[in-house]
């Protein structure tokens, strides 16, 4: 058996400016910090507790605790959950991606997890409401796990538990970050990206050789993740 781990934001569902928004008014209303960079791929680590820990460390001056990044959790989670509420149609899912998650799912010879940077509550509140069910799929989040790379690894090993699987034959993440081609650099696994024009441009420039715009070509798609290859890093 082989596997594909699928990133979420960007990759299963669109990105929303007012979840950005409600992440940078979260450490406002907590602690009142204010100006914070909105460049995520500058930070050490591109998670949701990555981005979190290093800007209230700069801020605060010390590594922040446990309680205080709950904080920051709690309140943005409670913050875009509002938003939802207030606007529907925030989070839809990249065109075809329900359809390849079902055609993998019935393939009998690839398996599926779901591995993302971002914390849980509000991962599962965007997928649900784009409406792309991940129902009986091992799925890894940034409350797992610290770096990108920890957190696709628990969910290679999340699937070989679930699915009882001793070894996959092969791996290939699809994303649609740069930090995303880096990580899969980094970790020796094939990738995929998942990008319009401009994006793809950089996803190409880290080291990605095939990027689609969407999931729409389904076939075309699964021909590539027979092929996929380990990005130039």
């Amino acid at each position: 058996m082989k596997l594909v781990v699928f990133d979420v934001d960007g990759t299963l569902i669109n990105i929303n400016k007012i979840e950005e928004d409600c992440f940078i008014r979260a450490f406002a209303e907590e602690f009142g910090i204010v100006r914070i960079n909105p460049n995520w791929s500058e930070y050490t680590h591109v998670t949701d507790s990555g981005i979190a820990s290093q800007i209230l460390q700069e801020r605060l001056g010390c590594f922040p605790s446990d309680k205080e990044l709950s904080r920051i959790k709690i309140r943005f989670f409670h913050l875009l959950k509002e938003a939802c509420d207030r606007h529907s149609g925030l989070f839809f899912e990249i065109p075809g991606a329900s359809k390849i998650i079902q055609e993998l799912k019935t393939d009998p010879n690839w398996n599926i997890a779901i591995a993302t940077g971002c914390w849980r509550d509000p991962a599962l509140l965007k997928l649900k409401k784009a409406e792309v069910g991940i129902s009986g799929i091992p799925f890894v989040s940034n409350d797992d796990k610290f770096s990108r790379e920890d957190i696709i690894k628990e969910s290679v090993e999340k699937a070989k538990y679930l699915y009882g699987i001793k070894d996959f034959k092969k791996i290939v993440f699809v994303g649609d970050g740069i930090w995303d081609v880096k990580t899969a650099g980094k970790l020796g696994i094939p990738f995929i990206g998942i990008a319009g024009a401009n994006e793809a441009k950089k996803l190409f420039e880290q080291g990605s050789d095939r990027v689609f715009e969407n999931f729409n070509r389904i076939k075309n798609f699964k021909k590539v993740l027979e092929t996929a290859q380990i990005p130039r890093i």
